[in-house]
């Protein structure tokens, strides 16, 4: 076994020490005398549609919205995903699109079983998510808005003044809040 694990070593050795580095700024140039390697073309990617995109059409079978909604609640469809999803996104750590949709799902849940509050802070919330009211100028998920408007409804909102951080550092923890309001873990998302 020494013997192998000697041989093994000697020739991780040899094959290191064969490696063949370019010369310093030499990468992009082509060889010494020969053409210049090929241009690409910068490849410019559209990001895929959200909340404020014209082709996601909450509530719509023919939206983008539809499409992810359906992707979310097969992903989330056994419950220990769903706790572990919960217990990530109290750190903070989730897809934000997916904890965004999750919130939104929850919510049109809560008001079509009739077990949002009796004010109907949730449908009123998920309607201000499909107006796209957290959503920044250049079409990103605004979460530190969404969890500010979230924690506004909680019935107990999370308080920073005697922390040493503010909701914009952990907005996850309060959308994650909702979720357990929403009881996410047991009812789901279907």
């Amino acid at each position: 076994m020494r013997r192998a694990l000697a041989a093994v070593a000697a020739y991780v050795h040899v094959v290191a020490s064969l490696s063949v580095q370019p010369p310093s700024g030499s990468l992009g140039k082509g060889p010494p005398g020969g053409p210049a390697p090929p241009q690409l073309p910068e490849l410019e990617i559209a990001p895929p549609p959200s909340w404020g995109s014209p082709t996601w059409r909450w509530g719509s079978v023919s939206g983008a919205a539809h499409e992810v909604a359906a992707r979310v609640r097969r992903d989330f469809a056994k419950r220990h995903r769903r706790s572990s999803f919960l217990a990530w996104a109290k750190c903070g750590t989730v897809e934000v699109a997916d904890l965004k949709m999750v919130l939104a799902l929850s919510c049109q849940r809560a008001r079509n079983r009739g077990y949002d509050d009796a004010d109907g802070r949730w449908e009123a919330l998920m309607d201000e998510m499909a107006d796209a009211r957290f959503v920044t100028h250049d079409g990103l998920i605004d979460l530190p808005a969404l969890a500010a408007a979230v924690n506004a409804r909680l019935d107990e909102p999370l308080a920073f003044e005697d922390a040493d951080c503010g909701l914009e550092e952990y907005p996850g923890a309060v959308v994650a809040r909702a979720l357990v309001h929403l009881d996410f873990v047991n009812r789901g998302l279907e």
